[in-house]
């Protein structure tokens, strides 16, 4: 079902014998001292045919369809997969009225692969001619940090002439929680033509140079037009706890209708605007980028007499999931389920994954350092879907994941931290479906992109993660508000044993034993169907029950477990008494399935 990266990099390679549409139009930015470009394969040159319905293998090497999760698009937008083609040697994303609704259907297309700095990346469009958003963008995958090569708003209407003669060259960082948006607001950020006039009678090329996560070049027909630079330019207000623009991102394109456009006073396209096919299509002749590399390894432009790179910092290393060394099942089995572990379908995918299915890779690291995690999955699930992620045995953390609207609907979900991988070569991978759902998803793709140097200091500590299981407790006690024999009971749910019964003021304590002392992350599986319940984690010492750290739980139901930091506590060597206490306002707190320890 899917090309493999190598696959994808063997037909970058075989471009110096077939031209790309690029061919002879240099690179505008400074790959640095010693430096030279080397062609990215997620480069596209469109000369192929994937038509409105059923696209092509071709297409589908490099692109999915629609937004990088199931979101729809804003205000009266809707992403329609008809909307999308390539054509004519163009990636065409058409808007139209969707019929009987005053939605706009438009096309939109997302990179299967995510990519991070440094990346030069530079696409020929040519605009609509609409009041809707024409964009080039690249988005992190839980929607923080987002870098706008291309926005533009093309329209004859007199009323947005301002808009038609300008370029808007921009970036976001966000907190969705409460939620904070910033973007730079300078004048440079819209680029007038400087030949006067609009922009949507002529194809244009526009590019975007990220250096580093403080830096970003502007491009503009080749011409350097605009750089942003600093913490006071990119992140002033913190949103990305100091570090910039730093996650892997999907490249994405399409058109959209913008709810501040209707704020400003400018009305959505009319029927006859959007029924009108030469004013209706945005189009994009190519789309390249490019990694800088030390000149002496052979990289380059394949256009230029130099061959694409396989690793580096940037990279991204794709494992399919259907490639599983070994396989099985932590926890009972599920009606209906009869696979202990994952099940191949077809040569790369894996599907009727139930709670507490496994599967074991085997993935050579070409040096160490620090690692994004991605996972590429579908589910109609709509809670209770995670996966935990091992490396050599370790608990290095969870990934959230949420419905995507149906079994192959696939849509990627990231690893909140990095990981650090401490040597080059082979490591072992465990993936292991988790929640409370029985029921999980469906898997394509797991995703390691390199965000730091080998050189990068590693973190202290590398003692492996230790996980306890909430029923293993040693004794409970409490309240007893709910009437129970004992504060906290035992339950399945789903195949999965937990506890339940919780109150404000119950406790379980475990035995825990630290080979080496450090400081430890610790992280629940929890889940509440109450606002107001938190947990507590005290440790015994000396005869005294000292609190550490306390983790709201959030109210998302009781039997859908979610991965929640709770924050750090430090620990010597030895055998430990650790307390979880009910600790939260409301009479009824959460339930839990474990919780680990990583230092």
């Amino acid at each position: 079902m899917k090309t493999t990266q190598c696959a994808l990099a063997a037909l970058v390679f075989s471009t110096p014998l077939m031209a790309t549409d690029w061919d002879g139009i240099p690179v505008p930015a400074d790959a640095g001292t010693g430096n030279t470009w080397e062609l990215h394969p997620l480069s596209d040159d469109f000369n192929y045919a994937a038509p409105a319905y059923g696209k092509s293998t071709t297409f589908f090497e490099r692109w999915s369809e629609g937004f990088i999760n199931p979101w729809l698009g804003p205000g009266e937008t809707e992403y329609h997969a008809p909307n999308s083609s390539v054509e004519n040697g163009n990636l065409v994303i058409k808007a139209t009225r969707k019929p009987g609704t005053i939605k706009i259907h438009t096309g939109a297309i997302h990179s299967k692969e995510s990519l991070t700095y440094p990346l030069f990346m530079e696409a020929r469009v040519k605009i609509t001619n609409l009041t809707l958003a024409n964009a080039f963008w690249l988005l992190s995958s839980d929607s923080t940090q987002e870098i706008d090569v291309l926005e533009s708003y093309g329209s004859d209407r007199p009323s947005e002439t301002w808009f038609d003669e300008r370029l808007h060259l921009s970036h976001h960082v966000f907190i969705r929680s409460p939620f904070q948006d910033y973007q730079p607001k300078d004048a440079g950020s819209w680029y007038p033509n400087p030949n006067g006039g609009t922009w949507r009678d002529q194809w244009i090329r526009i590019g975007t140079y990220w250096v580093d996560p403080w830096t970003l070049e502007y491009y503009v027909n080749g011409e350097h037009v605009r750089t942003v630079t600093g913490p006071e330019m990119i992140d002033p207000y913190g949103y990305t706890g100091g570090t910039g623009l730093s996650k892997p991102m999907q490249v994405i394109f399409d058109a959209e209708h913008q709810p501040w456009r209707d704020a400003q006073g400018t009305a959505p396209p009319t029927d006859e605007e959007l029924a009108d096919s030469s004013r209706n299509r945005f189009l994009v002749d190519w789309v390249r980028f490019y990694k800088p590399v030390p000149a002496d390894n052979g990289g380059g432009d394949p256009g230029n007499g130099g061959n694409p790179g396989n690793g580096g910092d940037g990279e991204t290393i794709t494992v399919e999931l259907g490639n599983f060394t070994d396989t099985g099942k932590s926890g009972a089995a599920v009606a209906g389920d009869t696979v202990p572990g994952f099940n191949r379908n077809g040569a790369d995918n894996i599907n009727y994954n139930t709670l507490g299915d496994w599967g074991d890779y085997t993935v050579n690291f070409p040096e160490a350092g620090q690692y994004a995690v991605e996972l590429v999955a579908a589910s109609p699930t709509t809670s209770g879907i995670a996966a935990d992620i091992q490396v050599d045995g370790s608990y290095v953390g969870t990934i959230p994941m949420s419905s995507t609207g149906a079994w192959e609907l696939y849509s990627t979900f990231s690893l909140p931290d990095t990981i650090y991988i401490a040597g080059a070569g082979d490591h072992t991978i465990r993936v292991q479906s988790a929640g409370g759902s029985a029921w999980q998803w469906n898997g394509d793709e797991l995703r390691f992109t390199k965000t730091e140097d080998s050189a990068t200091t590693p973190p202290p500590a590398t003692g492996a993660s230790i996980t306890t299981e909430a029923e293993n407790f040693v004794s409970v006690g409490g309240t007893f508000v709910d009437g129970q024999a004992q504060s906290i009971s035992v339950y399945t749910v789903n195949g999965n044993t937990a506890i339940n019964y919780v109150n404000k003021g119950d406790f379980a304590d475990y035995t825990v034993t630290i080979a080496e002392a450090g400081t430890y992350e610790i992280h629940y599986q929890a889940g509440s169907g109450v606002t107001g319940g938190s947990i507590e984690f005290l440790v015994n010492e000396n005869g005294n029950w000292n609190s550490k750290t306390v983790t709201p739980v959030p109210n998302q139901g009781w039997d859908n477990f979610q991965s929640l930091n709770g924050g750090n506590v430090y620990l010597e060597v030895g055998t430990h008494q650790v307390r979880l206490h009910g600790a939260g306002g409301n009479d009824w707190q959460w339930n839990l399935d474990k919780f680990v320890l990583s230092n």
